[in-house]
């Protein structure tokens, strides 16, 4: 999820929830921790070419995060001495794993295990922005505004939180239709690997990939109508020598493999018996919005076997 949506879910908690058992000084603390996993977001300031995979790692480990916690309900203790100090992590630690849940919940994946794992699971049923989920947030903060609503913001933060937990859960079954949709359309072909994303700009929305040999099939369904119609079609080179010089020998392309979902190879030869090698994930690779390949990186491999690894493609 963006910061903002983070951001909304720890002041939504916060005024439904607490603020009237532990006082004002709930809305900034939960803030604040909403946010806290995004610590990891440091290292996108590096100039690490393959920075990205390090993303909800260390920031959102659920055996690192208790840490961070303790250390920020200690800064807050700073800042509010009259408030015990267990008050204090007990919301920083509410915050921080909620934010860890909303970030499953889409299709980029958490390190849960960071460091003993890289294993980066995801509940992929909402679109990593969405604005449905943003709004439903805010429309607390905005309809107390107008007369009718004025001093029953607890009452309507308790009621966005309700209808967060039902669209959450109206994700959940539209992606389980997407994956009946998905399956009953490949089952006969037998795909290597099936999978389905969510897509931005509403629940109905879902992007299903499924591989067949160096053949990606790329479908739009329709959850809401039952539709499935066959999209964009994306060929792989995964079989390639020089794919798997550059798996065998690259750093870099082993971190982006235990990273990408469906990852996509282009291999490029040149005369002199050397390669150019493309990397991408379709995970990233939507279909009703045009963002381009995203988190592409390029290798260059010689002719003498040797691989260069030339970081994020533009």
């Amino acid at each position: 999820m963006d910061n903002l949506t983070h951001t909304l879910v720890g002041a939504v908690a916060a005024e439904g929830f607490f603020k009237e058992k532990v006082g004002p000084e709930a809305l900034p603390v939960l803030c604040w921790a909403s946010n806290l996993p995004d610590i990891d977001t440091i290292v996108l300031l590096t100039r690490d070419p393959g920075a990205i995979t390090l993303r909800r790692t260390f920031g959102h480990s659920a055996l690192l995060l208790p840490l961070w916690c303790a250390g920020l309900a200690w800064l807050f203790k700073k800042l509010y001495p009259h408030k015990r100090y267990s008050t204090l992590l007990g919301l920083c630690l509410l915050g921080a794993f909620t934010h860890v849940f909303f970030d499953l919940i889409n299709s980029f994946g958490v390190v849960v295990a960071w460091p003993l794992s890289l294993f980066r699971p995801e509940l992929a049923i909402v679109f990593i922005v969405d604005l449905i989920l943003t709004g439903l947030l805010l429309a607390p903060f905005l309809a107390t505004r107008l007369a009718p609503f004025r001093g029953r913001l607890r009452d309507a933060c308790r009621a966005s939180a309700a209808l967060v937990c039902a669209y959450i859960l109206l994700c959940a079954g539209a992606r389980a239709r997407a994956e009946t949709l998905l399956h009953r359309e490949t089952a006969s072909l037998m795909p290597d690997f099936s999978y389905v994303f969510p897509e931005p700009l509403g629940p109905q929305r879902w992007r299903g990939v499924a591989r067949y040999g160096d053949e990606y099939r790329l479908y739009k369904i329709n959850a809401l109508t039952g539709s499935l119609a066959l999209a964009a079609l994306a060929k792989t080179d995964r079989t390639d020598a020089s794919v798997a010089a550059v798996e065998r020998t690259s750093p870099l392309a082993r971190r982006l493999l235990a990273f990408y979902k469906a990852p996509v190879w282009q291999v490029s030869p040149d005369p002199e018996g050397g390669a150019d090698v493309r990397v991408y994930d379709l995970r990233f690779r939507t279909l009703f919005l045009d963002r381009g390949r995203t988190f592409s990186y390029l290798f260059r491999v010689r002719p003498d076997g040797a691989v260069e690894e030339r970081g994020r493609a533009r």
